[in-house]
C-alpha cells in the first residue's frame, strides 16, 4: 500500500484543471449504455470489413469474462479504494482490486491487437499500438481520478490480457490448425 499511496500523493499533488477535465469526460464517455452499443457496432463493422471475426468475437467474450472474474475477485480480495479526501470523483466505495475498468478494456484490446499485429501491416501495427495506448490511457485516467490505486489498475490489466489472450488463442482458427495432428 506504501507505493500506492505514494504514487496518488504525487498525482494528486501534480493535478491540473485540464487534466481534471480529461480525465472527467474520459470517465464520463465510458458510462453511459450507449458508448458500449456503438463500440459493439463498431465491432462488428470492423468485423466485416476486415473478416476479423475471431477477433473481434474474442474481444467481446474477453471483456465480457475479464469484468465478471474481476467483480468476484474484488469481493473475494475485498481491498478498499482510495480515500474520497483524494479522489476527484465520488466513486462510491466499494472494493478496488482489480480494476473491472482495466480488466475490461484489457479484455477488449488484446484479441484485436493481437489481430492488428499479425496483419504484418503498418495499419496493423498502429491500431495495435493505438490500442495499447488507449487501455493504458483509460487505467491512468482511473488512478488520476483517485478512483483505483495503481496496482488495482495493474492486476485489472493483467486479468483482462490474460482472459483476452486465452478468448483469442480459442477462437483463432489457425491456432487449431497448428495443434491439429498430421495424417
Amino acid at each position: 500500500m506504501a507505493f500506492d499511496q505514494a504514487v496518488l500523493d504525487y498525482v494528486v499533488e501534480h493535478r491540473t484543471s485540464w487534466a481534471d477535465s480529461f480525465a472527467r469526460g474520459l470517465m464520463d464517455a465510458g458510462q453511459p449504455a450507449a458508448t458500449y452499443v456503438t463500440a459493439a457496432a463498431v465491432a462488428l463493422v470492423c468485423a466485416w470489413v476486415f473478416r476479423a471475426w475471431w477477433a473481434v468475437a474474442a474481444a467481446l467474450i474477453g471483456s465480457f469474462a475479464a469484468t465478471i472474474v474481476a467483480e468476484a475477485a474484488k469481493e473475494w480480495i475485498g481491498r478498499p479504494r482510495p480515500p474520497l479526501a483524494q479522489a476527484l470523483v465520488d466513486h462510491g466505495g466499494g472494493y478496488a482490486m482489480p480494476s473491472s475498468i482495466g480488466a475490461l478494456t484489457a479484455g477488449a484490446a488484446v484479441p484485436l491487437m493481437l489481430f492488428a499485429w499479425r496483419s504484418g501491416t503498418r495499419t496493423g501495427r498502429l491500431v495495435a499500438v493505438l490500442l495499447g495506448a488507449g487501455t493504458v490511457l483509460v487505467g491512468v485516467c482511473m488512478v488520476y481520478l483517485g478512483a483505483h490505486w495503481v496496482t488495482d489498475v495493474l492486476a485489472g490489466w493483467a486479468l483482462g490480457a490474460a482472459i483476452g489472450y486465452g478468448a483469442s488463442r480459442v477462437l483463432d482458427r489457425r491456432t487449431w490448425r497448428q495443434r491439429a495432428p498430421a495424417v
